[in-house]
């Protein structure tokens, strides 16, 4: 696959970004993408973030690849600034961010030399993205696992891609070639995976995990807050905890607060007591993920795919 403009800015061989997903991208997984020729992007999460220990991750992505990666920041975080600080300090190549604007960052990330790709729910998210000076964006869809928008990738692509002047990358709904060429004919110069990495031979996270995820269907993806009516909706693996966190939203007298918390502590011991307290975000494309394939070999696979799709390869 040639170059295109993601991959010119980020320094990449394949315009395929691995998502920011919390305690599952580490060392292993962020630089087994990039070590394959995508870009790794580890997660700190948005709560009770150790810097140091932070600081030791990047540290150690580094010594695993020579490859370009990136650190995800949700400036929704308390910790927001002091990241900042340590990705500009540590001189990190790319950073993704979400969960609010990078406005107040800008000068001290280009100083640093850092490529600033926000994630987007909406155009008019990426038109505002696009006059802070940002390269690129990160379109995603509703379909995504994690914190979803309100707009599905079909719809939402071709609509950020007619507002803004810079390359947009598509998430949300991507686990092939064929969805790589689909976005692609949208407009789109780059996609961004985080679902169809979870079950790779170099993603940590628990082997019944991956065999529930082997096993979902799109249906298996099921929203939190949706009931309830929060801002920050999350779509995960149904798991025992979360039905019983929806069927608390359904009750006339839920709170947020009570939701959130049931939500925070359920996320910050992710793998505990097996499949019954599991948060795990999963996108609904999950029915098409179906090996526990090296990295290497996914995006081997989906490159080739999508060049016998496309007429001119990329």
């Amino acid at each position: 696959m040639s170059k295109n403009q993601v991959c010119e800015l980020l320094k990449i061989r394949y315009p395929i970004i691995q998502g920011a997903m919390t305690n599952v991208t580490d060392v292993g997984l962020v630089s087994a993408v990039s070590n394959a020729g995508g870009l790794g992007i580890y997660a700190p999460g948005i709560e009770n973030i150790d810097l140091e220990y932070v600081r030791k991750q990047i540290r150690l992505i580094r010594a695993a690849t020579p490859n370009s990666f990136g650190v995800n920041i949700m400036l929704a975080s308390a910790f927001a600034a002091q990241l900042v600080d340590l990705v500009c300090e540590e001189k990190v190549p790319v950073v993704t961010t979400g969960a609010g604007n990078p406005a107040p960052y800008m000068a001290q990330f280009k100083q640093a030399g850092i490529t600033v790709v926000p994630v987007v729910p909406s155009k008019e998210a990426a038109v505002k993205m696009q006059a802070i000076g940002v390269e690129m964006v990160i379109a995603e869809g509703m379909e995504s696992g994690g914190y979803i928008g309100r707009i599905s990738t079909m719809t939402l692509i071709p609509q950020v891609v007619d507002a803004v002047k810079i390359p947009v990358i598509a998430a949300g709904g991507i686990a092939d070639g064929r969805g790589m060429a689909a976005v692609f004919m949208l407009g789109a110069q780059g996609i961004q995976m985080g679902t169809r990495f979870l079950t790779t031979k170099e993603c940590a996270i628990p082997e019944h995990c991956k065999a529930a995820l082997l096993n979902a269907q799109s249906k298996d993806a099921v929203v939190l807050g949706e009931r309830i009516g929060v801002a920050a909706r999350l779509r995960v693996l149904r798991t025992p905890i979360t039905e019983e966190i929806q069927a608390y939203e359904s009750q006339k007298d839920a709170s947020d607060a009570v939701f959130n918390k049931s939500v925070a502590d359920a996320r910050g011991n992710p793998y505990e007591g097996g499949l019954d307290k599991v948060l795990l975000g999963t996108g609904q494309i999950v029915a098409l993920v179906n090996d526990t394939d090296s990295v290497k070999t996914v995006i081997e696979r989906i490159s080739m795919q999508f060049n016998a799709i496309q007429e001119v390869p990329i």
